[in-house]
């Protein structure tokens, strides 16, 4: 996963209103979360965050319109040109990794057997990257799934000011997806 430097800690805007992608654009983020495309506005999108020398990431589950198979991920690798994709499906991110797209797995941490099957999943997985929801969850459980994380790991949702977000920092995480704009 060379084209996202987590050697620097990493905001990832998450677009949840198209109108606030050109604030993202206009950010230091390197890495933006196009989490309310669909099939008709994807390339577009995709085109906008290029241009501006960013790279795109699809949340697979929010992708309206999309058919999330084999023929899909190539279709979003070499049709819409997207540069990596999130999902909680650990089968749709094997189609896309190998299809050449970077892969975060999201893990809700909601209860112990989700923490536990977290856990297990990030021991042996092959993903780019996980992200962590939600993030006061995330913070809590962190030494933990570090202990067997090879890959980094991203907190993510609830986030609602800078002084969660250097909570976020100072535990170890990599970064972070977040889609209040004041926090871009």
């Amino acid at each position: 996963m060379s084209w996202i430097d987590f050697s620097e800690f990493q905001v990832i805007p998450s677009i949840r209103r198209l109108g606030d992608l050109e604030i993202a654009l206009n950010s230091e983020a390197q890495v933006i979360l196009l989490t309310e495309a669909h099939i008709a506005n994807l390339q577009e999108l995709v085109r906008l965050v290029h241009a501006q020398d960013k790279k795109a990431l699809v949340n697979l589950e929010l992708l309206g319109g999309f058919g999330k198979d084999q023929v899909g991920m190539k279709l979003l690798k070499n049709y819409y040109h997207v540069d990596g994709v999130m999902s909680t499906d650990s089968g749709k991110l094997g189609m896309a990794k190998q299809c050449g797209l970077v892969t975060f797995q999201r893990f809700f941490l909601h209860d112990s057997r989700s923490f536990e099957t977290a856990q297990k999943i990030i021991d042996c997985s092959r993903v780019d990257g996980a992200e962590l929801l939600p993030a006061v969850m995330a913070i809590d459980c962190y030494q933990a799934l570090m202990a067997v994380a090879k890959i980094p790991l991203l907190a993510g949702g609830f986030i609602r000011d800078r002084e969660m977000i250097k909570k976020i920092r100072a535990r170890g995480f990599k970064g972070l997806t977040v889609s209040d704009k004041a926090l871009w």
